[in-house]
């Protein structure tokens, strides 16, 4: 039996991991996934150019994801802003074109993709210490602590567990015996995922000649299938590339037909160079987390719930994953905010 199961490998269950690892606390991953990282998800292009189709940026004001980088080594570098902005209302009309200054420390990305942090982590807790592919589907609670099923079959008993999945996502996947309390399923089933609905692109290139023609890279459309556009790339490697944001309407084209969207969205902006690309990715997120279910809900609607600061089944269950944090909900610093304030509640809970 183990002390702790966490169940989902993002970087909210990967850092209490690493928490409760300090203290030798006897854990295990459960991850969904046949990857880490959750809504972390770094890919590499034909000239190896790190592409993020999830979490990307964050602030100066995002001290714990600093925290984290600086205690784990990992670098980080300014987003590049500098240059000619577009912004465009109607398609048959000429983009509006505005001067942007230099990024001035109001956002940051990882150095070889946000995927490092995730890595890192891995390495800390140890590849024996995590399942993949293990979606859990039963959590039944034991006079001595918790069994809880996957949907092969497998059975794992723990003392104490971490729900470290956006709590929406808990709600409708798994089944709990005892039911949990009423108005905390409720909360569940009415809590805001962030980047549920998100659909994110790039599109890598060998040169970046948006640059060299003096524009950022930085483009809002509210008429192109593209809605938000900024530069992507890597300098110091030689590595280029632009990122952004599909609206809505991506849901409805084939893969190939959003690229050709986008391409063509790209050379209306950049000219005939856009054409040249490397490698085109996109990421429909929806299918990642509720799969249909669950009701509309506006961004980081109930995330940082009192509820979620609770213990339940006789503490013996806990909550984490970024939706629970108080501060930051959505976003890396609260799904490490959350971590670190779980793990000391499991403690706390292990010398009563």
């Amino acid at each position: 039996m183990y002390d702790v199961i966490i169940v989902g490998g993002g970087l909210s269950g990967l850092t209490t991991a690493y928490h409760l690892q300090k203290q030798h606390i006897s854990f295990k991953i459960l991850e969904g996934q046949s990857r880490l990282g959750g809504r972390i998800e770094t890919i590499f292009g034909e000239n190896q150019t790190p592409m993020e189709m999830g979490a990307t940026w964050f602030g100066k004001e995002h001290r714990n994801v600093l925290g984290l980088l600086s205690e784990l080594s990992i670098p980080f570098f300014e987003q590049h802003t500098e240059g000619i902005a577009l912004f465009e209302t109607l398609s048959t009309e000429k983009p509006q074109s505005y001067f942007t200054p230099s990024n001035t420390h109001s956002a940051y990305r990882v150095l070889g993709g946000t995927g490092q942090i995730v890595k890192a982590l891995q390495e800390k807790i140890g590849l024996e210490n995590i399942v993949l592919n293990c979606k859990v589907t039963q959590v039944e609670e034991l006079n001595d602590g918790l069994k809880i099923s996957d949907s092969g079959g497998n059975a794992y008993f723990s003392k104490k567990m971490i729900l470290a999945l956006p709590p929406q996502l808990a709600a409708y996947a798994i089944s709990f015996s005892p039911e949990l309390p009423v108005e905390l399923s409720k909360i569940m089933q009415h809590t805001q995922t962030w980047m549920s609905g998100s659909v994110k692109f790039s599109v890598e290139y060998k040169t970046a000649f948006w640059l060299e023609n003096k524009f950022s890279g930085t483009v809002f459309s509210q008429s192109g299938l593209a809605s938000e556009i900024y530069d992507h790339s890597h300098f110091e490697d030689g590595k280029f590339a632009l990122k952004g944001f599909l609206n809505g309407s991506a849901l409805h084209f084939s893969k190939a037909e959003r690229q050709a969207k986008v391409i063509a969205q790209l050379t209306h902006y950049f000219g005939s160079d856009a054409q040249a690309f490397l490698s085109y990715n996109d990421k429909i997120w929806n299918d990642a987390f509720i799969d249909g279910h669950g009701p509309f809900l506006p961004g980081h609607h109930n995330n940082g719930h009192p509820r979620f600061a609770k213990s339940y089944f006789n503490d013996k269950l806990f909550f984490a994953g970024t939706e629970t944090s108080p501060a930051f909900g959505g976003y890396m610093d609260g799904a490490i905010i959350a971590a670190k304030a779980t793990s000391e509640r499991v403690l706390a809970s292990f010398k009563k």
